[in-house]
């Protein structure tokens, strides 16, 4: 909407508009276990912390390499995805949903196949920065797109983030995950 009504912000009146994502997301799983040397773990996902949308089901898909990004879906009742990407990338698709914002299914299914063309491409980077004031900062660099942000950190949040057993290359730079190899 280009002016929308204040009651249509937290307002989500059609949430099945994104229900294109579940199926997609499931096909996107197949294809990067046909192309990929991974591991892939499925199982019942967290709690989830919303009254409203419940946490379905987690899928892991694992690269053989520790130097590149590993990639959680979970799927939720919404319906939508929680992708976590790397150490600390943490991403809702769709991001919002309600009755106010722009996005509809043909986008967030973009933003899906983006994100997981750079995972998979090494074109995502993670870092923290500075040791008296941290900063997260990431950066995606896709092909013709590229988001990026940096956020101050307390000391001990940092020392959290450091302590995951999940933690980005020396140089946060990912690398492309290894294709499967011939049989």
């Amino acid at each position: 909407m280009d002016d929308p009504p204040e009651e249509a912000y937290g307002r989500v009146t059609n949430p099945e508009r994104f229900a294109p994502l579940i199926p997609a997301a499931e096909e996107l799983i197949r294809d990067l276990v046909s192309r990929f040397d991974v591991t892939i773990s499925r199982g019942p996902a967290a709690p989830s912390k919303s009254k409203t949308v419940a946490m379905l089901e987690t899928v892991r898909i694992t690269p053989v390499r520790r130097d590149q990004a590993p990639l959680t879906i979970t799927f939720t009742s919404f319906p939508g995805l929680y992708l976590d990407v790397g150490a600390w990338q943490h991403i809702a698709l769709p991001s919002c949903g309600c009755d106010a914002c722009s996005e509809d299914a043909e986008s967030t299914l973009r933003e899906l196949a983006e994100y997981s063309e750079a995972l998979t491409a090494g074109q995502l980077s993670e870092r923290i920065t500075g040791n008296l004031r941290p900063v997260l900062e990431h950066s995606w660099d896709g092909n013709g797109w590229g988001r990026s942000g940096k956020r101050p950190l307390s000391g001990e949040r940092a020392a959290e983030l450091r302590a995951r057993p999940v933690q980005p290359p020396a140089d946060g730079r990912w690398r492309p995950w290894s294709t499967t190899p011939p049989s």
